[in-house]
């Protein structure tokens, strides 16, 4: 029986179940040169994806987003380094808000914003659930996001924040990025594997192959397909860990299904392919943690990126 609760600025749905997920809105776009996605989380229809769970059984928590965006003026911070203030500052609320769900053994969903969220979401749930570099990581994205502050400038994008996420997580970057919730690495890079990448600097390139951060080019993908990839990259990021999460960039996905990405190209995976191997995902007892990010409302075309993220997301929390 499904019961709504109303407290402040939240809405609950309860249900009789094992599996509570707590939504996250990061409207940030401090990360990157286009601010557009920080209107993604603030665009995403929340009301669907809460029925669509409900109806598979699945208790939800929701609270309105972060309020990131109003951290400052566009016009204030016109470069990367000056945004980096604003950005550690909302990477740590994330953190706080992913810290407290996983605290109680709920699976926090971040929906995003920029790829910098990251950075906050994982250092959140590796402390809460006592994981510090035995923690499994999918990370599904058109781009290695594994500059460096050093090499960041190299970028395509403009080298910014949300480029360098993967190389911080392994505790690689700028300390007050490496840093949040303590200090040093918080995963393996043994437990990361990437999908789908297809647009990267050689920088990025020569800095996953020197820490062996397993890739699954968007070449090896199409070649084998999306299943049977994804399922060796689950059993990677599941052996010898505490726990796995996966992190989603829609812009990994086939421009056809998302136009409304912040960073797109030309080609990407064909969701009809990734759907049925993400099926059920979520259910899996080790399974700690989503984010699905980068979706610009702004760039869309007739709702196709955000029914894309309602897929997956209902996907990934069907049971098997």
């Amino acid at each position: 029986m499904l019961k709504p609760v109303a407290t402040t600025n939240c809405i609950i749905m309860q249900q009789d179940n094992n599996l509570t997920i707590d939504i996250i809105g990061y409207d940030c776009g401090w990360g990157g040169a286009d601010y557009g996605c920080e209107d993604g989380p603030l665009k995403f229809p929340y009301d669907q994806l809460i029925a669509r769970l409900a109806a598979a059984g699945v208790q939800t928590g929701w609270r309105a987003p972060l309020g990131l965006k109003h951290l400052g003026l566009h016009e204030e911070f016109a470069s990367k380094d000056k945004t980096l203030g604003v950005l550690t500052e909302g990477l740590k609320r994330l953190a706080a808000r992913v810290g407290a769900a996983s605290e109680k053994h709920h699976i926090p969903l971040v929906i995003g914003g920029d790829h910098s969220c990251a950075m906050g979401t994982w250092p959140a749930v590796v402390r809460a659930r006592k994981a510090r570099e035995a923690f499994g990581l999918i990370w599904i994205d058109a781009h290695l996001d594994a500059h460096t502050y050093e090499t960041s400038a190299t970028g395509k994008w403009g080298g910014w924040w949300h480029g360098q996420p993967v190389a911080a997580l392994t505790g690689h970057g700028l300390p007050v990025l490496t840093s949040i919730c303590g200090r040093g690495p918080k995963l393996s890079p043994q437990h990361i594997c990437i999908i789908g990448p297809h647009s990267f600097e050689p920088a990025e390139k020569e800095f996953v192959e020197r820490h062996g951060i397993r890739v699954y080019y968007l070449d090896e993908v199409q070649k084998r397909g999306f299943q049977a990839v994804f399922t060796e990259a689950l059993a990677r990021v599941r052996g010898g860990t505490a726990g796995f999460g996966l992190s989603i960039d829609l812009d990994g996905f086939s421009p056809a299904d998302a136009p409304g990405v912040a960073t797109r190209e030309d080609v990407g995976i064909m969701a009809s392919e990734a759907l049925p191997a993400l099926s059920g995902v979520g259910h899996l007892h080790d399974f700690r943690g989503l984010e699905v990010v980068e979706f610009n409302p702004h760039k869309d075309i007739d709702g196709k990126t955000a029914r894309l993220m309602l897929d997956l997301i209902t996907r990934i929390f069907l049971k098997a």
